[in-house]
């Protein structure tokens, strides 16, 4: 059993946009301590790695742990309409089944969408190094991914001692773009020699989108050929985290 009351909506949705990018049921993890989930895209290409601790929350209530399964196209659809300062209140109906929701505002709604079979695989938190660390303005990485796009369904990070650079080409053209360290879209630079890797542009494009829109700022983390990570701090306290296999050559 649980109760948990968000203040503020209209970021909830916006966060479960960022997860559905990667999956269409997202199992939630319910502690003591917040609320999490990890999932990965049916691909495994991708990873979307999530967690709201409970000092998120205008209210908490979890004495034990439990875990749930939602359907996110019929969960946004139900708050679509959803509008400035509403607020999200959500609990367990076990004995239907369901996840009931009360949205406070204009005027008081309420909602209960049936629970879904939850994974039982537990996905490991990726255990990577990286080489390369990037802390930048997100809305200035999402139009950079964007300027990509535009050419290319794949782009090339490099990044040295002086600079970032996303490269995309293809026969109808190249975009580069670099972020040198002392731009001021560049809030911190630590990168250790020259490291260069190939990621796929749609799942990129995705990922900047959603996850602009519940911060604004964005560390990109990546090796040589290894992954990307891109994680995004929410406020109070919470993160969105994506991770990208790269493409090998």
């Amino acid at each position: 059993m649980f109760r948990i009351v968000l203040s503020d909506a209209r970021a909830w949705r916006k966060l479960l946009e960022a997860i559905s990018t990667l999956v269409e049921e997202a199992t939630f993890d319910i502690k003591p301590e917040g609320l999490y989930l990890r999932a990965m895209d049916p691909s495994h290409v991708a990873m979307v790695d999530f967690e709201y601790e409970r000092d998120t929350f205008q209210e908490f209530e979890c004495p034990e742990p439990s875990k749930i399964c939602v359907g996110l196209g019929e969960m946004l659809k139900l708050l679509r309409r959803v509008g400035s300062g509403e607020t999200l209140e959500m609990s367990l109906d076990t004995a239907a089944n369901r996840l009931t929701m009360k949205l406070t505002g204009r005027y008081t709604r309420r909602f209960a969408i049936p629970l879904l079979q939850p994974s039982t695989s537990e996905l490991p938190t990726p255990k990577l190094t990286f080489d390369a660390r990037v802390k930048l303005d997100a809305d200035h990485l999402r139009d950079a991914i964007l300027e990509v796009s535009n050419v290319s369904d794949q782009v090339r990070f490099t990044a040295s001692q002086d600079k970032l650079s996303l490269v995309g080409e293809s026969e109808t053209g190249r975009v580069e773009i670099d972020f040198e360290r002392d731009n001021p879209s560049v809030y911190d630079f630590n990168v250790q020699g020259e490291v260069k890797a190939l990621y796929g542009v749609g799942f990129l494009e995705d990922m900047v989108k959603a996850g602009s829109e519940s911060s604004k700022l964005v560390s990109v983390e990546f090796s040589t050929d290894k992954p990307v990570k891109l994680d995004y701090e929410l406020t109070p306290k919470g993160r969105l985290t994506y991770y990208l296999a790269p493409r090998i050559e």
